[in-house]
């Protein structure tokens, strides 16, 4: 329902950490048979450079030899280690964040639809009440409710009616605008949030869900005949400026809602009868 954004640390480095970090042990190894080199140059001040240096790495060549090797692989094996224990944590940080992420998620989703719970709808909705009055723009909610679902409860089971209500998820999903956030209010019943949309814009993008769910066909889960369902809507609008609160819209969204169940079910009623 929601856009993953990824940040920066979620993405693998182009080299693994502890090759990484043994590339740079190996580098800063070799500054110690260099180091010692100059240091002796520092001491023994020669008159003349090149000569001296000849003489000083003919004359000692195993010792750095042996200590260029040994640093290098000393610093090398150490960063190789603090590479790898780098690795795990953040490799085991993404994971901790990932199963925070899909907590918080669940927290705020209904389990089998996967629309917003009936707690996120409220919370979401008192904050676009209050954006809307304070910027003086529009704000709407559509109730959705399946028509006749205890007939197919009862006529096709349980788990046909789960699936009618995943697939109002998805079809409302696939209609709505891209900024409205759809919930389950509870049992058959759905809530779009609308900011910014007025009354107009509402009632297109209800009939839009209505008429796309009408045309869905819903094949048993046994096999047969495709079993067609309908939607009945009711829509408000208001502006948080005109004495409604979050349940007071909800209220008259739901108030809409049944005025359409009394006339023939399948339709949107967005004003008073």
């Amino acid at each position: 329902m929601s856009d993953r954004r990824h940040q920066a640390g979620d993405h693998p480095p182009a080299w693994p950490y502890h090759l990484v970090f043994a590339g740079i042990g190996a580098v800063l190894g070799l500054g110690s048979p260099i180091g010692a080199f100059l240091a002796r140059w520092w001491r023994a001040d020669p008159v003349i450079f090149s000569l001296w240096a000849r003489m000083d790495l003919s004359d000692n060549f195993f010792f750095y030899g042996y200590m260029g090797v040994g640093t290098i692989l000393a610093f090398a094996a150490f960063g190789w280690y603090a590479g790898k224990h780098i690795e795990s944590h953040r490799v085991h940080n993404q994971d901790l964040r990932r199963r925070v992420e899909e907590l918080h998620l669940r927290s705020v989703t209904d389990g089998m639809t996967g629309a917003f719970s009936h707690a996120y709808l409220q919370e979401a909705l008192s904050i676009e009440l209050e954006r809307a009055r304070r910027e003086g723009h529009p704000l709407s909610v559509l109730m959705l409710d399946l028509d006749d679902f205890k007939k197919l409860n009862d006529g096709h089971g349980h788990l046909f009616g789960d699936r009618v209500l995943k697939e109002l998820t998805e079809t409302a999903s696939m209609n709505i605008r891209q900024e409205d956030v759809l919930g389950r209010y509870g049992g058959e019943e759905f809530l779009v949030i609308m900011p910014g949309a007025d009354a107009e814009v509402a009632a297109q993008v209800a009939e839009r869900v209505r008429k796309a769910f009408e045309r869905a066909s819903i094949v048993p889960i046994h096999g047969g005949v495709p079993v067609r369902t309908t939607v009945s809507i009711g829509a408000a609008s208001g502006d948080g400026r005109d004495g409604l609160d979050a349940l007071g819209l909800i209220a008259l969204a739901d108030k809409r809602l049944y005025a359409a169940k009394r006339a023939g079910k399948n339709r949107v009623v967005d004003s008073e009868a």
